[in-house]
C-alpha cells in the first residue's frame, strides 16, 4: 500500500490534480468550473481542496467553511503553549477528529479549506497538516482536485504527497510562463497540462518542450459578471462559453474515460 495516498499502487489509484500558477491568472475560476464538470461526469465523491488561504474556491462554488486546516494548526499551537507536551499530545490524538470536523460534506463532493493562520509559529505548519490530511482522506474519494495557493510553495514542499496532473494556468505574461517552467522542473513536463486564460490574441504561447496546451478559456462577460457580483460560478448556465471550454478540457484529461491517461 502506498504510504502517501493509501492506495494499492499508483497504477490504479485515484486521480489527483492540482491547479496552480502565479497569482491572478484565474486558477480559482478554472478550479471551480473543472470541479463542476468532473462531478457531472461522475467522478464522485470528489474531494475539493481549497489550498489558497484566501478561500477563493470555497466562495466560487457557493460554500462556506466553518473550520479550516489553519484553524486546526492554531489550536495545536495554543494547546502546546498552554499545556506543554501533554497538551500538544492531547491535541495530536484528536487530529483525525479535527480534520473530519473541517470537512464540508455534500452530495457528490466534499470540501477541505486551508484558511488563514491566526497564530504565528511552526509547531504544526498548515502545509504539513494539509499533506497529512490528504493522506488520511484520499482513500474515501474517487478523485482529488486541489486549488493551490499562488506560486509554487505547496508543490515545492511536496504538500500533496503525489500529483498525477499539474494543471498550470497562464495568462501569457512572462511571469506566468516563468512559474510554469519552475513547476515543470518540480513535477516533470509529462505531468503538466497548460490552460490559457485571458491570453491576448496577438500573443503566442511559447511552452516548454513536452508540455501540452489543454485549452483556452475565452473572454466571458457573463463569467466576469458572476465573479464581480460574488455569485457562485457553479450557477453559470450550462451553455456558458467558459464552461463549455472547460468541459472539452476535462474530456482531454480523460474525465469521460475514467482518466485513461493515467493507466
Amino acid at each position: 500500500m502506498c504510504e502517501d495516498c493509501g492506495d494499492h499502487g499508483h497504477g490504479d489509484s485515484k486521480p489527483v490534480m492540482v491547479v496552480c500558477g502565479k497569482g491572478g491568472v484565474g486558477k480559482t475560476v478554472f478550479s471551480s468550473l473543472l470541479s463542476r464538470v468532473l462531478i457531472a461526469e461522475g467522478l464522485t465523491p470528489l474531494l475539493l481542496v481549497d489550498a489558497d488561504p484566501v478561500g477563493g474556491l470555497t466562495a466560487a462554488i457557493g460554500e462556506k467553511a466553518v473550520d479550516t486546516l489553519a484553524g486546526i494548526k492554531d489550536r495545536f499551537i495554543g494547546a502546546a503553549r498552554k499545556g506543554g507536551k501533554a497538551g500538544a499530545k492531547e491535541a495530536a490524538d484528536q487530529l483525525d477528529y479535527f480534520i473530519l470536523k473541517a470537512l464540508v460534506e455534500r452530495k457528490g463532493y466534499a470540501l477541505l479549506a486551508m484558511g488563514h493562520n491566526a497564530e504565528k509559529g511552526c509547531f504544526c505548519p498548515a502545509n504539513k497538516l494539509l499533506k497529512d490530511a490528504l493522506g488520511k482522506l484520499m482513500g474515501s474519494f474517487a478523485g482529488v482536485l486541489i486549488d493551490a495557493e499562488a506560486g509554487i510553495e505547496q508543490i515545492n514542499r511536496d504538500v500533496t504527497g503525489r500529483v498525477d496532473r499539474a494543471i498550470v494556468v497562464v495568462d501569457g505574461s512572462q511571469r506566468s510562463l516563468d512559474t510554469l517552467a519552475m513547476i515543470a522542473g518540480m513535477v516533470g513536463s509529462s505531468r503538466i497540462a497548460v490552460v490559457a486564460n485571458r491570453v491576448p490574441k496577438n500573443i503566442t504561447l511559447d511552452l516548454p518542450k513536452g508540455i501540452e496546451l489543454l485549452g483556452s478559456i475565452p473572454e466571458n462577460d457573463e463569467l466576469r459578471r458572476f465573479d464581480c457580483e460574488g455569485r457562485p460560478l457553479w450557477q453559470l448556465p450550462e451553455d456558458n462559453k467558459a464552461l463549455v471550454a472547460v468541459r472539452k478540457m476535462a474530456k482531454l484529461l480523460g474525465a469521460d474515460k475514467s482518466f485513461a491517461w493515467r493507466r
